[in-house]
């Protein structure tokens, strides 16, 4: 018992370590040359500051105050309000005994938590654009890159749900979205359906005139 305890938690730091690995990767504001190496978590920003290039004031002061970011600044604090409702009904349930949790949040999608960051991934990114700085081409596909990366941390999160719920969570399975929340046609494999919700978000990103939401 107290090592299939040890194993969960485990499990759960290496999932919560992955999960902060890949949203490291994302892109805040200038990364300037280094950019083309952002496949290293927050590569640039340390050879920004080892180098003397970086400037974290102006960098702050565009992240949290700047007019010319406002619509992606939404976006991103609507996913962090989605992140963090989520976390306190999970942290509830799991206070309460850890049964499935099937209200609330994970009425809508069944990863809720990964939703939030998804927001707040897409709502960084449009900031970026927005500014504008770098690739688009590259920072868009950067973000793919990411959610990618989350469709397939919450697909094994679903292996794990299904070998301890079993008929309980395939019933929640079929009533309730994967990481959208929109419900995918029977005919089409749900991840496959995610994937091209992501892309579609992709192409968005990339081809948005960002210059009807720049706030001068």
């Amino acid at each position: 018992m107290v090592n299939s305890r040890l194993k969960e938690k485990v499990r759960h730091l290496l999932e919560a370590m992955l999960t902060a690995l890949l949203f490291c990767t994302q892109t805040i504001l200038d990364a300037g040359w280094a950019i083309s190496v952002m496949s290293v978590p927050l590569l640039p920003y340390v050879i920004g500051f080892l180098s003397g290039q970086a400037n974290p004031e102006r960098e702050i002061q565009v992240l949290f105050f700047s007019k010319s970011v406002m619509v992606g600044r939404v976006i991103a604090l609507i996913g962090v309000i989605v992140l963090l409702l989520a976390a306190m009904q999970w942290l509830w349930n799991h206070a309460k005994g850890g049964g499935l949790i099937k209200k609330g949040a994970y009425s809508v999608v069944r990863h809720p938590q990964f939703t939030g960051i998804i927001i707040i991934t897409i709502g960084l990114t449009v900031m970026v654009l927005t500014y504008p700085t770098g690739s688009p081409l590259q920072l868009a596909g950067l973000w793919l890159i990411q959610i990618l990366g989350y469709i397939a941390i919450a697909r094994y999160e679903e292996w794990r749900l299904l070998k301890r719920f079993g008929e309980n969570y395939r019933q929640y399975k079929r009533n309730v979205p994967f990481l959208f929340p929109i419900k995918c046609p029977y005919r089409i494999p749900e991840t496959l359906f995610t994937i091209l919700i992501a892309i579609l978000i992709y192409a968005f990103l990339l081809f948005f005139p960002y210059n009807l939401i720049r706030i001068l």
